[in-house]
């Protein structure tokens, strides 16, 4: 057998030579070099080279900008680079202090205290992804259960119940947890700790007995559980909670020691038009899940702790990650935080969360045979175009996002749904004049797709 020419068969990709200095190289050479060097599994929307993001606008090198109706997925609720974040951020690097892992630091210590002031929390632990959280939510909760069994059954696996169409991240304890079975086929074969009933959607009848009788089929009853995990509304299909059915749920988990967790890693920080989407139902949880919107733009994420009796039970070091207390993304999270503190965001998120719904109501009448409104709550919707059958036709949705990129609108199209969604998550500070003419070039897109 030849020997491998190594510098032909294993030595580095000839790639395209980019311009001199940083910063200069053109968009097709970014793109072209992403392809080349990234799986394919990570370019699924539209080729736009980001050269910087302002307020609700994203621009190209060249100047071009589109109106952004992804917030860099659910993440810039505040508008991009906000000031107050990049000052922030920039003093917090000048100081010189960009790493810490878990020795205490006063930017943590600031942070800590602000998330319980703003939501009420008794403690906050902090990670750097919304999966992380999720993670952290799950050993929590199964520390807290193992504590709470009863000496006879030192055997018993705890069992976590999470809903049908859930997603909670990609991380594999987030992705059993998930109710997307397409999404943890890759996964080991863990799912008998992960028991998934109906979600209670909002008008329909429900009732926890549906848990009870999930549980009876693989011999378990309400004292193995260790937590049930939920979100406020789908981020995978913005089905939203019975309000009822959300208060029988914790009554439940109170009833039988169970902790309630909502995830509200897309629903946090103003989006629906409230601080966080369980207010508009009522119903407290005893863990709460935060990123995205947490900080505005840097990675950091949060297990809010409703008491501390429930981690007192986690052992030392536990729950520790080496990046969760990172100076720069917690100095982004204080100055975002203060944004949010006196409820104006709040109140605006509410009322032009109002404007969209209106907007694509009119939308949909304008060719209520080919378009459907997947669901909305505040500054968060989804819609779909359909075929002549009124099923959902991800073929024109996809083009329809193009067609809103070439005018000037960014939308994402997620892959649920059969990718037949687009999904319109606005920054909560866009004005009423932007947000109108977000939607005059939606109804143009729509209109050329369709009637084109």
């Amino acid at each position: 057998m030849a020997a491998l020419n190594s510098a032909e068969t294993i030595g580095p990709a000839k790639a395209s030579v980019p311009p001199a200095g940083i910063g200069t190289e053109s968009d097709a050479w970014v793109l072209e070099t992403l392809r080349r060097y990234e799986p394919a599994t990570m370019h699924t929307q539209h080729p736009v080279v980001w050269d910087r993001a302002s307020g609700s606008r994203v621009y190209d090198r060249d100047g071009r900008s589109w109106l952004d109706w992804t917030s860099g997925i659910l993440t810039a609720n505040a508008g991009h680079a906000r000031a107050e974040v990049v000052d922030a951020i920039t003093e917090q690097a000048r100081q010189g202090l960009l790493h810490a892992y878990m020795f205490p630091t006063r930017v943590r210590a600031r942070v800590v205290r602000a998330l319980s002031e703003l939501s009420g929390f008794a403690q906050s632990v902090l990670y750097t992804t919304g999966a992380e959280a999720v993670e952290g939510a799950l050993k929590i909760s199964s520390r807290h259960a193992i504590a709470r069994r009863p000496a006879q059954q030192p055997g018993r696996r705890p069992v976590v119940i999470t809903f049908e169409g859930a997603f909670h991240g990609r991380t594999l304890g987030a992705q059993l947890a998930g109710g997307l079975a397409a999404q943890r086929d890759w996964a080991p074969e863990l799912d008998e700790a992960f028991v998934r009933v109906p979600f209670p959607t909002r008008g329909e009848a429900w009732s926890p007995e549906v848990i009870e009788a999930a549980l009876r089929e693989i011999g378990a009853g309400p004292e193995d559980v260790t937590c049930v995990m939920g979100e406020i509304y789908q981020g995978s299909t913005l089905r939203q909670i019975d309000p009822a059915a959300a208060r029988a749920l914790r009554e439940w988990c109170t009833r039988h020691g169970v902790l309630l967790v909502f995830d509200e890693i897309q629903s946090g920080f103003g989006r629906t038009g409230a601080l966080f989407a369980y207010e508009h139902i009522g119903v407290r949880p005893d863990l709460l899940l935060a990123a995205k919107g947490l900080s505005g733009s840097l990675p950091i994420s949060a297990v809010l702790v409703g008491d501390p009796s429930f981690t007192e039970v986690v052992r030392p070091g536990e729950l520790t990650s080496t990046h969760s207390g990172n100076p720069i993304s917690l100095a982004a999270a204080e100055a975002n935080l203060a944004l949010f503190a006196d409820g104006r965001i709040v109140a605006e998120a509410a009322r032009r969360g109002q404007q969209l719904a209106d907007g694509l109501a009119d939308w949909v009448a304008g060719k209520p045979q080919g378009r459907r409104i997947i669901g909305t709550m505040g500054m968060i919707a989804g819609v779909a175009c359909t075929d002549d059958r009124g099923s959902l036709d991800p073929v024109s949705s996809r083009r329809m996002a193009a067609e809103c990129v070439e005018r000037g609108l960014l939308v994402c199209v997620p892959s649920t749904l059969g990718g037949a969604m687009l999904k319109i998550m606005p920054p909560v500070t866009t004005s009423e004049s932007e947000l109108a003419e977000a939607l005059a070039i939606f109804e143009a897109a729509a209109d050329a797709v369709q009637l084109g």
